[in-house]
């Protein structure tokens, strides 16, 4: 049975949220973002499936729990270089314009080799990125790049690596700097998984700002606690294929503090994980299509995550099978999943149902190409045997026998919807390429 939280944890958790929202005005500076999520990449890369939500996903938990109001957040879904570049103008142009703090966050998922983004049209650098977020006119600027060899940027002129965990962040209203995150070194591949619907660092990343970072427990997440959590989530969940990741960190600023990312204590809407040791929890979906966030419990306190009110399918993940219950999370509510009343399911079960099924455009064009030819064949064949019977039917001195009109008309219709199908097709092959 689900229930909700002791009078005295809400109250707690009411008198937390109001102390953030009464907090120092470091909290008040302007936010921008711009978010690129390309699935296709180049010629000869195999295309991405989730590239594009993945930036979406960033983008809503920006706009839902980092303070960043929605006209100023853009994604990108497969731009060219000219529009990537261009958005970075205009971006780096409005934070120019921000008489105050400022804040600008870069966050791109898809195709990159060690030199380049693998966008459409001329290639971008890492050089060209790293030094566009260098000069953006913002008090603090972020970068945070998914793609296979990402740590790449790191590697450029200016910065200094950091360890792991040694991760210094910055005060927002008295330091400019700058910060990158990368999904992989510059040698590694990084992944996403049909099981995820998405990246693997990304997703934790996500996770982390809605509230599996929050160390803490003080109802908001910073640039370091996202990051050593998705840092530690990445390399364990890939520790074990053929290509594991290791994320990657690198700053250039001045001064001491915390940039907070996320205010998960604001969000109108959470499950509680209760105290344990590293019991894993994935939410998803209603219809288990997409996983919405994770969360490891932590062995000295709750932890609480942050979800749009709605319907969701919770998922214990055990050793040898999956707990799960069907939830609704409501407006106000925060569910302790303690409370909920499972059901046992294989593991075999996974997280998600159903295929998704992604086709590159150039293959697309050699498919609708091919049925082209072959559709254009059967039109042959039936209309010249048409044709054929017409000669042979029209020198008759007599009228068609019923089985004659038959063949007659068969072999005619085949004919007209070769035909037709031969040029729809045509059509669709020129359109595809």
């Amino acid at each position: 049975m689900v229930t909700v939280l002791s009078v005295t944890h809400r109250l707690a958790r009411l008198a937390l949220l109001a102390a953030i929202a009464l907090g120092p005005a470091a909290r008040a500076e302007e936010r921008f973002a711009l978010l690129i999520g390309a699935n296709l990449g180049w010629e000869n890369d195999k295309p991405l499936r989730h590239a594009q939500s993945d930036a979406e996903r960033v983008a809503a938990v920006l706009v839902e729990l980092g303070q960043f109001p929605r006209d100023r957040v853009t994604v990108l879904k497969d731009p060219d270089t000219a529009v990537a570049r261009l958005k970075l103008k205009e971006l780096s142009e409005a934070a120019r314009r921000v008489d105050g703090p400022s804040l600008v966050f870069v966050y791109y998922s898809g195709h990159a080799d060690s030199r380049v983004l693998h966008l459409r049209g001329e290639p971008l650098g890492f050089d060209e990125l790293y030094q566009a977020l260098r000069d953006t006119q913002a008090t603090v600027r972020v970068g945070v790049f998914d793609a296979c060899q990402a740590g790449a940027i790191l590697s450029t002129k200016g910065g200094r690596p950091v360890a792991p965990f040694d991760v210094k962040v910055v005060d927002e209203l008295t330091v400019r700097g700058l910060a990158v995150l990368t999904s992989s070194g510059a040698d590694e591949l990084s992944q996403e998984t049909r099981a995820l619907q998405g990246s693997v660092f990304t997703h934790h990343f996500v996770s982390g700002l809605r509230g599996a970072a929050d160390g803490d427990q003080d109802g908001q997440v910073t640039l370091s606690e996202s990051y050593r959590y998705a840092h530690q989530r990445t390399e364990v969940d890939t520790a074990a294929t053929l290509v594991p990741q290791k994320p990657a960190f690198r700053y250039e600023l001045k001064g001491q503090g915390d940039l907070v990312m996320s205010w998960p204590a604001k969000a109108t809407a959470r499950l509680v994980l209760p105290k344990g040791a590293g019991q894993r929890y994935v939410v998803v979906d209603e219809q288990e299509r997409l996983v919405v966030a994770e969360g490891n419990t932590d062995a000295e306190h709750a932890l609480a995550m942050a979800l749009v009110p709605g319907k969701y399918v919770v998922k214990q993940v055990l050793a040898d099978k999956l707990n799960v219950a069907a939830v609704t999370v409501k407006p106000g509510v925060e569910l302790d999943v303690s409370t909920l009343t499972w059901a046992a399911s294989p593991r075999s079960a996974g997280f998600v149902k159903g295929v998704e099924l992604v086709v590159h455009p150039r293959t697309a064009f050699w498919f609708v190409a091919g049925a082209a030819v072959l559709t254009g064949t059967a039109w042959a064949i039936a209309g010249g045997r048409s044709l054929t019977l017409r000669n042979d039917y029209g020198a008759l001195p007599r009228p068609l026998t019923a089985d004659e009109s038959r063949a007659l008309t068969g072999w005619a219709l085949a004919s007209d919807i070769s035909m037709g199908l031969t040029a729809a097709l045509a059509l669709g092959a020129i359109f595809t390429w």
